[in-house]
């Protein structure tokens, strides 16, 4: 029997919440989600993942505590936080699209473009493989509501964009390797 890569999901409940063994039957998966969880579990995630490809995403649960003045301090400690996790090879997504639960304003997607501009350029020294899927999320400016189940958390449409940008990218960095 030929062995599946193996491939740990680390972050908050967009990863804890995928069913992994649907959307990538070939490989074994770990899940570390963790709903309602953001940069202090990763920054103390310590699970051995050096056998594995590990797949990161999180950051929406921390944005409420972010402003002007402490976006760089946070952008420092997030790539530190992805850096410090072990693994054969890295994939972040993008911290992704949100909605305000009590208007129809935009601007909270817009901070977290800026964000993720920001963390993608701090990774450009790094061989972290950064899946941007942040505008196959959106629809008007929020987070697609056909992608979610609740207007936050994604349904199989929204998982399906996650699956083919991974697939995608694991694609090539394996058959790079073999």
């Amino acid at each position: 029997m030929e062995n599946k890569p193996k491939f740990a999901f680390v972050g908050n409940s967009h990863m804890a919440f995928w069913a992994l063994n649907i959307y990538f039957p070939q490989w074994e998966c770990f899940n570390y989600g963790a709903p309602g969880d953001g940069l202090s579990y990763v920054e103390s995630f310590d699970m051995d993942t050096s056998h594995c490809q590990v797949v990161i995403q999180f950051g929406a649960n921390d944005i409420y505590e972010l402003n002007e003045e402490n976006i760089d301090d946070y952008v420092e400690r997030y790539v530190r936080a992805v850096l410090a996790v072990s693994s054969l090879k890295t994939y972040l997504f993008c911290i992704f699209p949100r909605n305000d639960y009590d208007d129809y304003s935009t601007a909270v997607n817009h901070f977290i473009r800026m964000l993720n501009q920001k963390i993608q350029n701090k990774l450009r020294a790094t061989d972290i493989i950064y899946l941007n899927v942040f505008d196959q999320l959106l629809s008007g400016g929020r987070l697609n509501p056909e992608l979610t189940i609740d207007d936050l958390h994604l349904n199989g449409r929204g998982y399906s964009i996650l699956a083919d940008a991974l697939k995608q990218a694991s694609y090539e960095y394996n058959k790079s390797i073999f």
